[in-house]
């Protein structure tokens, strides 16, 4: 028979890929290492500085030293504006509700044009036109005065709320 030549046995991929993966695991250690290292360089002054302002907010004292001089001196001829300056006074309202309703007067009369340079609360009228219902909803009006020497008039519906407040509608 002839010449039989017998195949060289095939070396194994196995041993290859071994190396391989040793390699890649190497790699991606080193380059993740790398990225800590340059995060900590990074982040850690910036880490510390936040650090040491939150304990220089809690070891510093919470309030400022004061001492007599830094209050204010009222002269005997200094006026101090009452309630009735800063609030309408009447209707059923306590002074909270009125304030509230105040506010909401002074934006809707600046919406409706009726310009009011220094509003004063102690020239509003106010009028009870509807005495509190069931439900405790009262409606009342108020007459306020604008520059130019106009009065515009609003109608302002109190409603009291469940959970203890009122709301208040201005018409």
């Amino acid at each position: 028979m002839g010449n039989y030549v017998q195949p060289e046995p095939q070396k194994s991929n196995t041993t290859r890929n071994i190396v391989i993966a040793i390699v890649a695991v190497c790699v991606l250690i080193c380059c993740c290492l790398v990225l800590v290292i340059g995060l900590l360089t990074v982040m850690g002054p910036l880490v510390g500085k936040v650090y040491s302002t939150i304990n220089e907010s809690l070891t510093s004292p919470r309030f400022p030293t004061i001492s007599p001089k830094d209050f204010p001196t009222i002269s005997p001829d200094m006026t101090v504006p009452g309630i009735s300056d800063v609030i309408p006074t009447g209707g059923k309202g306590d002074e909270t509700q009125r304030a509230s309703a105040w506010g909401y007067i002074i934006i809707q009369a600046s919406l409706d044009g009726c310009v009011m340079s220094n509003p004063k609360a102690s020239d509003t009228k106010i009028s009870v036109k509807q005495e509190p219902d069931s439900d405790g909803v009262w409606v009342e009006e108020w007459t306020v005065n604008c520059d130019g020497n106009t009065t515009k008039t609003y109608s302002v519906t109190f409603t009291p709320s469940a959970s203890g407040t009122t709301d208040i509608k201005v018409k």
